[in-house]
């Protein structure tokens, strides 16, 4: 038996030597008509049992007997293609890029957000904005603010007290977006989105804009639209079991920098990801940020851009089968903001204050493919979020630190959220499908300055359908209906997308929804009194509301393997109710409260042009964005003829090329416009105040150098803002550097960074 077993192996490894020896290697990359890596594109030669499959990367290898034979490259989304090769006897035959033309009913990003199941931009009834992985790794983004700020209709804004960020989309405020890691809803403080300055980057594989309402879908705070944020996954189509990737990059902020520490920006990023051939995977990440602030003018301990640290650490578990998928992921955050007080000269003291933040989220997800007509899919959640704010008085002559006992110097804020949403696809013919499901959360805040730590509890059902009477219609109706403890939430949520594919070269979508925003845990239990502040929330609260309605249309005129044109024309309108704002009580003046009583209203279109040319990749967009003018219906303000919506424009621009054995280069653009509205002046008059307009420019190179190692490097802000001034204090468009109480800090200044990423 034993003698039999060897005799079996020992000619198993002859024939396997031979066949080594007869054999040849084929090797190539698949890349889109714009130059971007095609996954999962099916290799194989033609008459034969050989074959593969295009990796994450668009690379492939393939090993075959010599001779001749055709290879064929082809998957559902793409235009077949052919081509005649000799494989060599002991020899690698390298293809080098083949390149693809993808289906005019096809495109190749495949997107999620809001689908029954993942399909082509193209193919969905929603206008949805990719951020690819090409897109992230071409801006050198250390963080989400890298990566968004020269995107259309995004506009930030800095709060350098507490060195957090907020942004707007489309003319909406950041409590009316929202942000989503894989699908799951992320939890914020308060009605700033301060979460995207803590998600690493480095595990992003894609961010997925959904612009218009989602609350069927979503629920709360998806008025203005949806910010998906894809993580990156164990690619189980890979042949190696293991990849470990790093990342370093250095970046100075400003003019200031010290390597390693210290001054500036450092970002150092690990990662491993493990396959099983039994379907189980797993993979850990770790990623660094410290920035060391940034002066400026300013000449003592303090800084217009206060220093932080970032630990990110994170992990991933799951299993994956042709019909079931299952998946465990664990984040943390630890992040120490730092602002630093000037000397008091009089007593040679000073104070810092440092706001301390841990976040923990946990997720679970699973899919399961029962048959053909019918899956069901889950998603679960928990985080915990805590904040504290310790301020320690420092006597410099002793070297002393104590405590402050001051009012306020001391917080601690706690807030938790728990969220299941578990979905299910029927599709009981060809042309009909249809998605109901139901979802629960459920968040608590406690905390010195929040009243009630009962928490608020929502449960929702919808369902959603979509009928293809046509093969070049579709129509998607849906609703949804919210139960909530605290407030009376609307019972009704309709949403109706159309998507029309008029003719090879054409689309049309029309869409109407209505969103709803809940009120936040700060607008219903806020408390918060000293010799300065007198704020309070107000448990009566009500959900606001908007009727939104949006069109667009997108024309792709040149759709060839050399060359690629595709044009956007959008338009939308959006009708707000029961705007929550924070207003002076009648019966206590002095004192404010959260109150349901603003009317809003935001118009606008935008033009989006995309091109690809070989190597050569340039996009061109402009929008033209309204906001309603708040005194326009006033009766005190008629006489004054004021418009109903005063708009501002952007612009925005980015150029790529792939240069053959020099590197990538790219360049991004984006021109904000001034935006004014009318306040009251000292005299009971209108008058126009705003921010005025500036301009922001990235400029990135990138080259591999092996294998296994890639170079980065670029230019950050290269007109050299830092911040751009209200009407009110000065003329200018924007400033360099300098500071101004009436200005808007954007940035610190020109900088430089220089980074490796290593992926084996």
């Amino acid at each position: 038996m034993i003698k039999n077993s060897l005799l079996a192996i020992i000619v198993s490894l002859i024939a396997n030597a031979l066949y080594a020896q007869s054999s040849g290697c084929i090797t190539g990359k698949i890349i889109t008509a714009d130059g971007y890596p095609a996954e999962s594109i099916s290799i194989s030669l033609m008459g034969t049992p050989y074959g593969t499959f295009s990796d994450k990367n668009g690379n492939f290898q393939l090993v075959a007997p010599a001779g001749n034979y055709t290879i064929a490259v082809f998957s559902m989304i793409c235009h077949r293609k052919e081509m005649i090769i000799e494989v060599k006897q002991g020899e690698t035959l390298a293809l080098g890029a083949i390149k693809i033309v993808e289906n005019k009913t096809q495109l190749s990003e495949v997107v999620v957000t809001g689908q029954f199941n993942p399909q082509s931009v193209r193919n969905s009834v929603y206008k949805v904005r990719v951020i690819n992985q090409q897109h992230i790794q071409g801006k050198g983004a250390t963080n989400i603010q890298n990566l968004l700020n020269t995107e259309l209709g995004i506009r930030m804004s800095n709060d350098m007290a507490l060195g957090e960020t907020d942004f707007e989309l489309m003319g909406m405020s950041g409590n009316n977006i929202k942000v989503l890691i894989d699908g799951v809803p992320v939890l914020d403080r308060l009605t700033k989105k301060q979460s995207l300055s803590q998600i690493d980057i480095n595990t992003i594989q894609r961010v997925e804009i959904v612009e218009g309402p989602m609350s069927v879908v979503y629920g709360s705070d998806a008025l203005a639209g949806v910010i998906n944020i894809i993580t990156k996954k164990t690619d189980t189509s890979e042949s190696k079991a293991w990849s470990i990737g790093a990342r370093l990059q250095e970046e100075t902020v400003g003019n200031e920098y010290t390597l390693g520490n210290g001054q500036g920006s450092h970002t150092q990023s690990l990662n491993a990801r493990y396959r099983a051939k039994n379907g189980l995977y797993s993979g850990i990440n770790f990623t660094h940020n410290e920035v060391g602030g940034w002066q400026g003018r300013l000449t003592g301990r303090a800084k217009r851009w206060q220093p932080k640290q970032q630990y990110i650490p994170g992990g991933r578990i799951g299993y994956t089968s042709h019909d079931f998928n299952i998946w465990y992921k664990l984040d943390y955050l630890m992040e120490n903001i730092l602002t630093m007080s000037d000397i008091n000269v009089l007593n040679n003291t000073t104070a810092d204050k440092e706001f301390i933040v841990d976040r923990f989220t946990h997720q679970l997800q699973s899919d399961w493919k029962i048959n053909s007509q019918l899956s069901l899919s889950g998603a679960f959640s928990l985080q915990d979020y805590h904040r504290r704010t310790r301020t320690t008085n420092i006597d410099l002559t002793t070297g002393k630190k104590t405590l402050s006992l001051a009012q306020g110097s001391q917080d601690k804020t706690e807030f938790t959220s728990r969220f299941a949403r578990i979905t299910a696809v029927w599709k009981p013919g060809r042309r009909f499908s249809l998605q109901p499901g139901v979802e629960y959360q459920f968040t608590q805040g406690i905390g010195d300055r929040i009243e009630s730590d009962n928490g608020v509890s929502n449960i929702a059902a919808f369902i959603s359908a979509e009928y293809t009477p046509l093969k070049w219609l579709s129509i998607r109706p849906g609703f949804r209906s919210n139960f909530n403890s605290v407030f009376d939430a609307p019972k009704v949520v309709p949403a109706f997308n159309l998507k029309s594919t008029i003719t090879d070269e054409l689309d049309l979508r029309l869409s109407y929804g209505r969103g709803y925003r809940a009120p936040t845990l700060q607008e219903l239990f806020y408390s918060f009194h000293d010799s300065n502040h007198h704020i309070d929330g107000n448990p009566g609260l009500q959900a606001e509301y908007s009727d939104s309605y949006m069109a667009s249309c997108v024309w792709r005129p040149v759709h060839n393997e050399k060359m690629r044109l595709t044009s956007t024309v959008s338009g939308f309108f959006n009708d707000f109710r029961n705007r929550i704002s924070l207003l002076e009580r009648t019966d206590q003046p002095g004192y404010y409260r959260y109150q349901n009583i603003d009317i809003y209203k935001t118009t606008g279109f935008t033009i989006e042009n995309a091109f690809s040319w070989n190597g050569l990749r340039a996009n061109l967009n402009f929008s033209y964005i309204g906001r309603y003018n708040a005194y326009f219906d006033n009766a005190n303000y008629l006489s004054q003829h004021t418009e109903m919506f005063r708009f501002s424009p952007e612009l925005t621009a980015s150029i790529g090329y792939d240069w053959k054995k020099i590197g990538t280069f790219n360049l991004f653009y984006k021109h904000t416009g001034a935006r004014k509205e009318y306040m009251i002046n000292g005299s009971n008059e209108l008058t126009l105040l705003g921010l005025s307009s500036f301009n922001w420019g990235d400029f990135t190179y990138s080259r591999k150098i092996t294998s296994l190692l890639s170079v980065n490097a670029g230019i950050r802000n290269l007109f050299d803002i830092t911040e751009v001034y209200n009407s009110a204090s000065s003329s200018g468009s924007s400033s360099g550097h300098g500071a101004s109480s009436g200005g808007s800090q954007l940035g610190s200044g020109r900088g430089y960074f220089a980074g490796l990423v290593f992926d084996l």
